[in-house]
């Protein structure tokens, strides 16, 4: 709901709490007035993102223009010359955005300016080891390129130049893990410095980048984890490092500052876990952590090794779980209690099936650990609706919705596919779609607006 539709509903709700006696004539007004005075600086920080915006656009530009100029026009220019322009173009950039941000003259040009600086000690860490002939592990230039954007960041506060600089460290790993087969740890201490710098200066955006560029990280790390195990045990470790972060998130008390972030790396490591979760709910996957390569008793060591790590990350799950009923100050609900059994059936499934029965599920088996997964699957999206109805967290029901449409649909398709014929199939499949589309989009509205009444404490007549 945006503010407008929000100004609009309280003018419709207020004369009813007037008339229950909950407010007077006088703090009616005073509370559409500060709601009004909330939209106009809305409208402001609008003005102030579109002018940010249309800053970084025009320095992707002068980026292009610069990069373009100096390839056109490299040969013909000396080494003094070429240092010269490099270094003054740079400084410039800097000195210009000092001035405009000295005393917030020009805030959203500053920014622009400074992120234009940052990008130009790139472009001449680049350029200068083409000069010099530097031939050296060349993702160490991009590890300094963000080290200097991180040390702007942190004098100059900037959140431009914060995404920016997240984005630049990805870019390190990334040449790391791709490149060099490297599972690229040192990565996670800049991913630390630019969390500390994004809850203590409050980058809402900045801090959707950095949690975002964990989970990209991990993603990229895919196929050099996959040297010590299989694809299908990597998948599960996933989904427990997704429902680690997720319950860390939720059990940690912290200042006020540091909620923002805390509540979005929950529910983007509560996402990363499901989509895993999903993954695992297909039949045919390799789970098993042995490597064909080896010898046998390397494969007994790895499956030790990866079983392991399984039972420590199940650990800290349960653990983080209990810890959070605990922080329950009233007596801890039914539907608490039933997710942590579920979390249980969870773990007890994906034990028994990879590492105390290989032999059973690996003869065609399996099936048998999918249609539980599934029926999982389907419980969560129940115990979701009801927990975002009881805690008013629209976020839940959404996520709910979602879950059972990609489910239904993939089931409908890996299921279904051959039990019909294929006209019917695809009749049938697209009523149910367009059937089950709005339906389910009128669901969702209905269990959206009921948790904004709930947690306004506002109820329909």
């Amino acid at each position: 709901m945006n503010n407008k539709q929000f100004y609009k509903r309280l003018e419709e709700k207020i004369p009813h709490w007037q008339a229950q006696g909950w407010l007077d004539e006088i703090a009616s007004q005073e509370i559409l007035n500060d709601v009004q005075f909330d939209a106009k600086s809305i409208t402001t920080d609008k003005s102030h993102k579109l002018s940010l915006i249309l800053g970084i656009m025009g320095v992707m530009l002068l980026s292009a223009g610069a990069i373009s100029f100096f390839a056109a026009n490299w040969q013909g220019m000396s080494k003094l010359f070429k240092l010269s322009l490099l270094f003054s173009s740079m400084t410039g950039a800097y000195l210009a955005a000092a001035w405009a941000l000295t005393e917030q003259r020009y805030p959203a040009l500053g920014q622009s300016l400074l992120l234009l600086g940052v990008l130009l000690f790139g472009n001449n860490i680049i350029l200068i080891a083409q000069i010099y002939h530097i031939d050296s592990h060349y993702p160490n230039g991009i590890l300094l390129w963000t080290v200097g954007a991180l040390i702007s960041t942190i004098i100059m506060r900037s959140e431009a130049v914060l995404i920016a600089a997240s984005i630049l460290a990805l870019l390190w790993s990334g040449m790391e893990i791709f490149d060099f087969r490297l599972i690229h740890w040192p990565w996670l201490i800049f991913w630390s410095i630019g969390v500390f710098i994004a809850i203590r200066q409050k980058y809402h955006l900045a801090s959707h980048v950095i949690i975002l560029s964990l989970f990209f990280w991990l993603l990229f790390s895919f196929n050099n984890f996959t040297r010590y195990a299989s694809e299908g045990s990597i998948i599960q470790v996933y989904l427990l490092l997704g429902l680690v972060i997720f319950m860390l998130a939720r059990a940690i008390k912290s200042r006020q500052y540091a909620l923002y972030f805390l509540e979005n790396l929950s529910r983007y490591a509560f996402v990363f876990a499901m989509i895993f979760l999903y993954v695992l709910s297909f039949p045919g996957l390799d789970l098993y952590p042995s490597l064909s390569h080896t010898s046998a008793s390397e494969s007994i060591k790895a499956q030790l090794s990866w079983l392991f790590i399984n039972l420590v990350l199940m650990a800290a799950v349960i653990f983080l779980s209990l810890y959070h009923l605990k922080q329950t100050k009233k007596t801890i609900p039914l539907y608490k209690w039933l997710g942590f059994l579920w979390l249980l059936i969870l773990f007890a499934t994906l034990l028994l099936n990879i590492y105390f029965y290989p032999d059973f599920f690996s003869q065609g088996k399996e099936k048998y650990t999918v249609i539980i997964i599934n029926l999982l699957l389907f419980s969560l999206v129940i115990g979701l609706i009801y927990s975002g109805l009881v805690e008013h967290k629209p976020f839940y029901v959404n996520t709910a919705f979602v879950i059972f449409t990609i489910t239904l649909i993939s089931r409908y398709f890996d299921t279904f596919w051959d039990l019909m014929d294929r006209s019917l199939f695809f009749i049938i499949g697209g009523l149910l779609l367009m059937f089950g589309g709005y339906w389910l989009e009128k669901k969702r509205r209905q269990l959206s607006l009921r948790c904004f009444n709930q947690q306004d404490g506002v109820t329909d007549d």
